[in-house]
């Protein structure tokens, strides 16, 4: 049974054998007259179509279509000499972004941020990953003001997130005057949090490569992010209130994410540099 709706077309393929050697499910090979097929496998995964579309991908002809997706329908490579400089300054005019317009960052432009997220690396593409999003303005303030008067509540009897104390919390207060208009989610108007199930797959790494994903994607959009771990924190206190956001309990949440359109517009990238020492090079 062609679960995974491999097609192969055989006027455009040419036999040459890529998808083949690409396949890491290993369920692709060239029949008798060298046109790629597919075994029967029981379930998809490990030992079966990993859903990758690597051999849609790979094909120099399109001739191959899998799990409905069409190679028309791709993006097509970029050019390295084009898109390095690019990425270069998204990647170095990106920023945490601690002030936000009181804003709505537009649906469609949200779905499609999340939608390019399935292509972020992750352990055996098994796409475990999964995400709560706050994608309403009005949703974030109401949650926002649920936490905050909960954390204040906590902090008037002295209890703290781990590593902090009544010195340090005053000190984030203190912030709130100057380069963030509140401490626990930073004024974002938005928060999306990647989580994924504790006991099997990669959730740790692959929640938090789906993080990086998104704020270079977010970068890319014009849009501000920050990525979070206080009010992790400071929600780990409060498990009524936790409870609002619908994320179970076995799963493992690395950073909340504040995205929106930014308050504050920066004229440049930074200059940051790794210093030498930073760098190791064992001898092997």
């Amino acid at each position: 049974m062609n679960s995974a709706r491999f097609f192969a077309d055989d006027k455009k393929c040419i036999g040459c054998g890529r998808c083949v050697a690409v396949c890491p499910g290993g369920v692709l090979y060239l029949n008798e007259n060298r046109n790629p097929a597919i075994r029967d496998f029981d379930e998809f995964g490990w030992d079966g179509c990993w859903k990758c579309e690597h051999c849609l991908a790979v094909c120099p002809k399109g001739a191959i279509s899998v799990l409905g997706d069409k190679p028309e329908d791709s993006f097509a490579p970029v050019n390295s000499e084009t898109a390095a400089p690019v990425l270069d300054a998204l990647i170095t005019n990106r920023r945490s972004c601690r002030r936000y317009l009181k804003r709505d960052v537009e649906p469609e432009v949200i779905k499609s941020m999340l939608n390019l997220l399935a292509n972020a690396p992750n352990g055996g593409n098994k796409q475990q990953v999964e995400f709560t999003l706050i994608d309403h303005l009005d949703q974030m303030d109401k949650f926002r003001k649920i936490a905050y008067a909960e954390m204040e509540r906590l902090a008037a009897r002295e209890i703290f997130p781990a590593g902090y104390d009544r010195k340090s919390y005053e000190q984030l207060k203190n912030w709130e005057k100057t380069v963030r208009p509140d401490m626990l989610f930073c004024g974002a108007p938005h928060i999306l949090i990647p989580h994924a199930p504790l006991g099997r797959g990669e959730p740790r790494p692959d929640t938090l490569i789906a993080c990086s994903y998104f704020e270079i994607i977010c970068a890319s959009r014009g849009l501000g992010s920050i990525m979070m771990t206080f009010p992790l924190d400071v929600l780990n206190l409060m498990p009524e209130v936790k409870s609002m956001l619908e994320i179970p309990q076995e799963h493992f949440i690395g950073v909340i994410i504040g995205f929106g359109y930014p308050q504050i517009s920066y004229a440049r990238g930074t200059q940051r540099k790794i210093s030498p020492e930073r760098i190791h090079r064992p001898e092997i």
